[in-house]
């Protein structure tokens, strides 16, 4: 009896040893295969490219940016204002309209008129100058790298016309080579400068002949001087009552060149390019 006691409980200890062990530890079951694991997007972004704010430039807006739009009158006494230069010419009306047409500008220039009545009176006006002259004032005078405008307005050759120091007699054979090369030296200066160029004014009798022939040749320099020279027809705008000197135009006529120019700057579309 004792010993099959003894084999049974031999048998128990051996049976308990071959059971199964439960334990705490986790299983770990290795796949042969690795599967991906999804990201979750708000925790890894996306490899597809964010685009970046980037400024957009007007296609017109090839001047920087600035604050305002320097305007610089370019010509003779008819740009002075002449005639009645308590007036201003024609910046008088020009930079009203511009105020109104929502440009912040800044006309510009060594020469000061009107005074007592602009709120801008800078100009670069010279009475009885040449195109030559003009040419020389530049070089001799550093005018354009003083005052760097974005836009020049140039009405120019009257004198050349009518007899000078330079050309007693007229200079209209010579004026559309002399006006090239003030445009070109103009180009070389100022490499972002709109030059907007206006075949002149008459004077109170009319257009004569070199009156037409310069302002028919005008038309050919300009043509030839790239996307940055522009041109704008004055040479019949006055009437003989819209003068008070022979050769300058009374306020009336002043006012009817700053339309002219007005369109001009606006047919540029500088606005953008001006941030206050």
């Amino acid at each position: 009896m004792r010993r099959n006691a003894v084999f049974y409980l031999t048998l128990a200890i051996l049976l308990a040893a071959c059971a199964p062990v439960a334990t705490n530890f986790p299983v770990v079951v290795t796949s042969p295969t690795a599967s991906p694991t999804a990201i979750p997007t708000l925790l890894f972004p996306s490899e597809t490219p964010v685009p970046q704010l980037t400024a957009t430039v007007t296609p017109s807006c090839v001047v920087s940016p600035k604050t305002s739009l320097k305007i610089m009158p370019l010509g003779d006494s008819i740009t002075y204002g002449e005639g009645i230069p308590s007036y201003g010419g024609y910046r008088n009306l020009l930079g009203a309209m511009l105020e109104s047409d929502g440009y912040i500008i800044d006309f510009v220039g060594s020469q000061k008129s009107a005074e007592d009545v602009l709120p801008d009176v800078d100009n670069e006006g010279h009475s009885g100058w040449t195109i030559l002259d003009i040419k020389r004032g530049i070089d001799s005078e550093g005018w354009l790298e003083t005052y760097q405008p974005d836009i020049i307005l140039l009405h120019i050759g009257s004198n050349d016309l009518i007899g000078t120091n330079d050309s007693p007699y007229g200079n209209s054979a010579y004026a559309p080579n002399d006006l090239s090369t003030l445009l070109d030296d103009i180009l070389i200066r100022l490499s972002e400068t709109h030059i907007i160029v206006a075949q002149i004014i008459p004077t109170r009798w009319g257009s004569d002949s070199n009156h037409q022939n310069y302002n028919d040749a005008l038309l050919k320099v300009v043509a030839s001087k790239g996307p940055r020279v522009s041109v704008v027809d004055m040479q019949n705008i006055l009437s003989k009552s819209d003068f008070t000197t022979l050769y300058h135009p009374s306020p009336k006529g002043y006012d009817k060149m700053a339309h002219i120019w007005e369109s001009a700057i606006l047919a540029l579309d500088l606005k953008e390019c001006i941030f206050p």
